[in-house]
């Protein structure tokens, strides 16, 4: 997969008292692949997350130069940027615009107390693969009722 987003912020503190070092991780498996990859590898383009513009300095400064974005917690500006950083490293022309995406972000969160109930999980205990197939035949379903 040529492409990569990574939110750096995401090193909370767990039950321990311990950061989880996940995404800066995969960020660091991430660049190796496109460093020392094959052809392919090489080309690999990543979105890099941050909480506070600039606050990666502090912990991680191997990735300075890097033009990092800050989605200061907030979904719309992750989206906004997600999408932004698509349309351009994607050269897709049929991307729609934020404010179409962010309508369907909070449509589908509105839904998805229902669809959680209806197949027998607590929102908040819904297992990872599970949410992921809820995601894609939510987008599925938009995607048949746009055209």
């Amino acid at each position: 997969m040529p492409y990569g987003i990574h939110d750096i912020s995401r090193t909370e503190l767990n039950d321990n008292d311990l950061p989880r070092f996940n995404m800066p991780f995969e960020l660091g498996l991430f660049f190796g692949a496109k460093r020392f990859g094959n052809k392919v590898q090489k080309n690999k383009n990543a979105l890099i997350f941050e909480r506070i513009k600039f606050q990666y300095q502090k912990y991680i400064s191997d990735i300075n130069g890097i033009d990092t974005k800050a989605h200061q917690n907030q979904v719309e500006t992750a989206i906004k940027e997600v999408r932004d950083w698509l349309k351009s490293a994607s050269r897709r022309t049929t991307i729609p615009g934020y404010t179409i995406l962010i309508n369907e972000y909070n449509d589908f969160v509105s839904k998805l107390p229902e669809i959680s109930n209806k197949l027998g999980f607590n929102i908040d205990e819904i297992p990872f693969n599970d949410y992921c197939t809820i995601v894609e035949e939510a987008i599925a379903s938009t995607m048949v009722s746009s055209n």
